[in-house]
């Protein structure tokens, strides 16, 4: 059987690729995307990958991503396979033309749904405009798709679930990403604090700077990229703590988690989270956001703390944590992990594809 697995863009080696990249290996599929940086994947990705050509925007112009629509769109005739697997907001423009399929949602498009208010918010004179515009005419395109040619949703939590059938009406099932806990290791119980994101302001990363300004004798190591780079530089500036390493080979990534003492992660009602269950998978406790999919990977007291999204709350939950939490915390860390395996994740896609195409 030929699957092909649609997602918007191979360009910011994020979690999403990461679980999309074990389901190619495993059943042999093709990727299709619009936008394939090769350099960011050559640890991890071994499939064809069909690029329908590299989008113009940078990954946080919204207009810029309804090239992304139109390349799928405009390309959706040529594909054959046997079953289909859609991930993303854009590639299931293709979707008329490629069944049988499901989507797999990782959450509802946020800046014509839940984010749309803080988006127009965020934006002055003309770009504002153009941005009503585009969330009007997107919307009831994006629903358009969904209803007449998306047949079975799947998401990746609960929080996702909850928006496929605020914004649709429409029910979808869960099958929560991978881990693939055999990769990180636990080697010791650093003396710094670890958060690795895309810096995007959802993912509230400066939240966490400022509250380690607070600090000075508390480290954090910050990783990651984005378009917040130069605000977050901005926000650690001259403070000795606070170290800033960038985007970060998988490597490197899984040594921090290593050898951290445990990790934070902030974002703006995330749809599911890796951040905590990685620092897991390496023995390692989150003080996380008490929002979104954290609720759902995060148990409380025993994995982590969950708190309010606030500079205080950060203070007072990084200066409380030590070592002897650390090492408590440990096993669970361990156990948590092992929940969420890539064995799990392969059984439950075999039992979707094979009801799929009965």
């Amino acid at each position: 059987m030929r699957l092909g697995i649609f997602f918007d863009t191979f360009l910011q080696g994020g979690g999403a690729e990461k679980i999309l990249a074990v389901l190619a290996k495993e059943f042999d599929a093709d990727i299709i995307t619009s936008g394939y940086k090769q350099e960011l994947y050559r640890e991890w990705l071994d499939s064809r990958v069909i690029d329908l050509g590299n989008v113009t925007h940078h990954f946080n112009n919204r207009l810029g991503f309804l090239e992304t629509a139109a390349r799928f769109h405009f390309n959706r005739k040529k594909f054959d396979y046997d079953f289909n697997v859609f991930c993303g907001i854009f590639s299931i423009f293709a979707a008329s033309s490629n069944k049988p399929n499901v989507w797999l949602c990782l959450s509802p498009n946020r800046t014509i749904y839940d984010l749309k208010e803080r988006r127009l918010a965020e934006t002055k004179g003309i770009p504002r405009v153009l941005l009503k515009k585009y969330i009007e005419w997107l919307m009831p395109l994006d629903q358009r798709v969904v209803k007449e040619h998306i047949q079975r949703i799947y998401t990746i939590s609960r929080t996702g679930s909850d928006r496929v059938k605020r914004f649709y009406g429409l029910n979808s099932s869960i099958v929560n990403p991978p881990i693939a806990a055999e990769k990180y290791c636990f080697k010791k119980f650093g003396d710094f604090f670890f958060t690795a994101n895309r810096l995007i302001p959802e993912k509230r990363v400066d939240l966490i700077a400022r509250a380690f300004t607070e600090m000075p004798e508390k480290k954090l190591v910050i990783a990651g990229f984005g378009p917040e780079e130069g605000k977050i530089r901005k926000i650690i500036g001259g403070f000795n703590n606070i170290e800033f390493v960038g985007r970060l080979p998988e490597k490197e990534l899984v040594r921090y988690y290593a050898e951290c003492l445990a990790t934070v992660f902030m974002p703006l009602n995330e749809d599911f989270g890796m951040v905590p269950l990685e620092g897991n998978a390496a023995g390692k406790a989150c003080i996380a956001v008490n929002d979104g999919g954290c609720r759902e990977t995060v148990v409380q007291g025993k994995t982590g703390f969950l708190i309010e999204p606030t500079e205080q709350a950060i203070i007072e939950a990084v200066k409380v944590f030590s070592p002897e939490n650390a090492k408590e915390m440990k096993g669970y860390c361990l156990k948590q992990a092992k929940r969420f395996s890539t064995k799990a994740y392969l059984d439950n896609w075999r039992k979707i594809i094979s009801e799929a195409v009965e």
